[in-house]
């Protein structure tokens, strides 16, 4: 537009200088010809190009899709690996999913994984297991080729150690940097795990995990703990929790592991109990990834509200099924 109104003031100028006999009028004639056609064939182009762009617009906001992961087990707790996608029903909003659009059992998808690590001072006596916990887990877990993995500890404060990368000699050397001490901002870690997994690239439907490494006992945090799952769930992404609580000789469970079990169900991951035994948690964990049906459909309401939708699976007998609890459209 500036370029086309620089080119008409150039017309008026000459116009300006031109005396009023008849070559001036032929001249006049023939300029304002030229102007006319010239702002049509600009008109043209732009109205062009506005409508390419509105149907770009519209074609991006018609072809949304919802991808999750979830694990199934029996009624004794045994993982189901077998079901195929003729089995499954899946509600959106207690609707009727669309079209399937993917699906794969035992799932062999890339594996974005945020490793999250309490330093604060109610963990000390177990860092160096976590240290070594973590990096054999990472070892058997990553790979290059298709995984990335992102170091965070927290105390009072939140620190990405290393962002997201594949090299496992890196990866490493990071948890040897971690320190212990101060307090306590669960949340606040989830968070910044969440947005440092979103920010990976994804060229194919990917699998985003945290494993949390906590008492659960938050007292520094600027969010809570709704709002973390929140952030969680609206960048895809399931939560793992490993406590690392002492077993409880009284029946109550503690105030930590009670947020920390409706964080990873609201999500879709899964609570462990280490009961002194950090190695054993994280091979649950590693099973329980290895064992993951992905699928993807198109929802009954393809509108991009930014609402939460509930999402819930039904399949053949009692089992059970382990998913985020919804999402939100975007």
């Amino acid at each position: 537009m500036l370029q086309f109104k620089q080119y008409l003031d150039g017309i008026r100028s000459r116009l300006t200088n031109l005396h009023t006999g008849s070559v001036a009028r032929g001249m006049l004639l023939v300029l304002f010809c030229a102007t006319t056609v010239a702002a049509t064939m600009y008109a043209q182009v732009a109205m062009r190009s506005m409508s390419s762009e509105m149907s770009e617009l519209t074609i991006r906001k018609q072809v949304q899709e919802v991808n999750f992961a979830f694990t199934v087990t029996d009624r004794r707790g045994r993982l189901v690996k077998n079901l195929t996608q003729s089995q499954l029903l899946i509600l959106d909003n207690d609707q009727r999913a669309g079209q399937i659009t993917y699906f794969e059992s035992r799932t062999n998808l890339p594996l974005h994984l945020a490793l999250v690590m309490d330093i604060s001072d109610s963990v000390i006596y177990c860092l160096n297991s976590q240290r070594k916990t973590a990096a054999s887990f990472l070892k058997r877990n990553l790979r290059p080729d298709r995984d990335r993995a992102v170091i965070i500890a927290f105390n009072d404060t939140v620190r990405v150690m290393q962002p997201p990368t594949a090299d496992l000699r890196v990866l490493t050397k990071s948890l040897k940097e971690v320190h212990v001490g101060g307090e306590t901002a669960i949340y606040d870690a989830v968070a910044t795990a969440s947005h440092e997994l979103a920010g990976i690239p994804d060229s194919r439907p990917s699998r985003r995990v945290i494993v949390l490494i906590t008492d659960g006992e938050d007292n520094r945090s600027h969010i809570t703990l709704q709002q973390a799952a929140d952030l969680a769930l609206k960048n895809e992404t399931a939560v793992y929790v490993v406590s690392t609580n002492s077993p409880s000789f009284q029946d109550e469970e503690s105030k930590g592991d009670k947020a920390m079990k409706q964080l990873a169900r609201d999500t879709g991951g899964t609570f462990f109990t280490t009961r002194g035994d950090l190695d054993n948690a994280f091979f649950k964990i590693e099973k329980e990834l290895r064992s993951q049906y992905v699928i993807g459909y198109k929802p009954p309401n393809d509108t991009p509200d930014g609402q939460f939708h509930r999402l819930k699976i039904l399949g053949p007998g009692r089992l059970r099924f382990f998913h985020r609890t919804g999402y939100f459209a975007k």
